[in-house]
């Protein structure tokens, strides 16, 4: 019974971080229809506005560390309050904004605090806690979150920026977001659960002893990891690099894609449901790739997921050279099935290595050389832009940074330290 409620216990917890993510995110990524909106009427250079955007990336990444610190210590609880609060002073002030100075401010560095703080780095380090047969399913639904928040919110937002003007929208975002998140943190997370027992947990006669039979590679398994010594790893600068590349190729492409289609003559307006239909597809993909990952291994569902996401900036490619009016929407399946793998799985494959009471700093840490790569990926196809008049460079460019990330994640090679339970079911099912 015990067993039983905890469980329980655990899938409300996934329900709160899901739509706290949603929220979250449908921020970060609703900046590609407000960089329209501020592009028109200031007249700043694509890289100077995307400049914004990538103060913002790195400052959401570095309060990382911090942020995974405190939730290891006290819970997410008030890092999600205190968050919140400022979340929402940063989102009021963007519709202040008169200089771009203001808005790097505003936007660049308090909605950034505030965004990391509610994000990805609490959520993912209260469920590796609860969470391990399932980890892959339960990370796969939280990280769906961000696509009910691209598919909701940005939709949302440009017809209210339509409606009422991007000032107003970003006043509403900052009274409306907070009420929510603060609501939840305060009915929900009273306080961090303590990890349940996995089905699959063999516990020794005297009760002395647990042994996970997942591990590969015991010794590696039963270190307690401090940020210092996983700094000290190979795999640790291996997936630093893979997912700092990822995260190159996401925020690039998603940074800019509104501006390509408008570009290439689409409405303003159907290039976010563009932008929304991808976050339909990461919705599933997201649960697909983490469920998947649990059956099949995560370098291998790692890899399909690169695939897709060359697959959807070819058809980029294609689209600058053609205008095939269907190709749109291969881009924005495929690369939403690209983009739902780079966001699912790094949380996943950092606790194959890392897991116990110090993942939240661990992983927080990852995700700041992570927010590094977002942050120069954004001002980057922006400068690039600028100086050849064209995107075709950057997803050239991209398609060859999925490739190098994939390889590291098998030079990484989390199969060696933790054995995913689908392979385990293959080796004690009778032949």
């Amino acid at each position: 019974m015990e067993k039983r409620n905890s469980l329980h216990s655990g899938w409300i917890i996934v329900g709160v971080s899901f739509i706290t993510l949603a929220l979250a995110y449908g921020v970060w990524y609703s900046f590609s229809v407000f960089f329209v909106a501020l592009l028109k009427e200031f007249g700043w250079s694509r890289s100077v506005a995307a400049g914004a955007f990538s103060l913002f990336v790195i400052l959401h990444s570095f309060v990382g560390p911090l942020v995974g610190a405190v939730a290891d210590r006290f819970g997410p609880r008030r890092v999600i309050f205190a968050g919140s609060l400022f979340l929402g002073v940063g989102l009021a002030l963007c519709s202040l904004t008169r200089n771009w100075w203001q808005f790097y401010l505003f936007f660049g560095i308090l909605t950034a605090v505030g965004v990391g703080s509610i994000g990805w780095v609490p959520n993912t380090t209260i469920i590796q806690r609860w969470f391990k047969a399932k980890r892959g399913l339960a990370m796969g639904i939280i990280s769906s979150g961000i696509g009910i928040g691209i598919l909701v919110c940005i939709p949302s937002f440009q017809l209210l920026i339509t409606q009422v003007g991007w000032r107003l929208t970003y006043l509403i975002m900052g009274f409306s977001i907070p009420l929510f998140t603060i609501s939840m943190a305060v009915l929900f997370l009273k306080k961090t659960p303590l990890p349940t027992l996995s089905d699959e947990t063999e516990i020794t006669t005297d009760r002395s002893v647990i042994k996970d039979p997942f591990v590969m590679n015991e010794k590696w398994a039963r270190q307690t990891w401090t940020i210092r010594q996983a700094i000290a790893t190979k795999p640790f600068w291996l997936l630093s690099l893979s997912y700092l590349l990822s995260n190159i190729i996401t925020q690039s492409i998603l940074t800019h894609h509104v501006a390509f289609f408008v570009d290439q003559g689409l409405e303003t307006l159907f290039a976010s449901y563009l932008v929304g239909l991808i976050g339909v597809v990461s919705i599933m993909g997201k649960i697909l790739w983490g469920a998947l990952s649990d059956r099949i291994g995560r370098e291998v569902t790692y890899t399909m997921g690169a695939i897709c996401s060359i697959c959807g900036m070819i058809s980029l490619i294609i689209f600058d050279v053609f205008h095939f009016s269907t190709l749109p929407y291969f881009y924005a399946f495929f690369f939403g099935m690209g983009y739902a793998a780079m966001a699912a799985l790094p949380p996943l494959i950092t606790a194959d290595f890392f897991e116990g009471q110090g993942y939240g700093r661990i992983f927080g840490t990852l995700m700041m050389l992570n927010g590094v790569g977002g942050a120069f990926g954004a001002w980057f196809a922006g400068f690039l832009f600028d100086q050849v008049g064209s995107y075709l460079p950057v997803f050239v460019i991209m398609i060859a940074s999925s490739s190098f990330a994939c390889l590291n994640i098998w030079r990484a090679a989390p199969r060696k330290i933790r054995m995913v339970p689908g392979k385990r079911d293959k080796i004690v099912s009778p032949v």
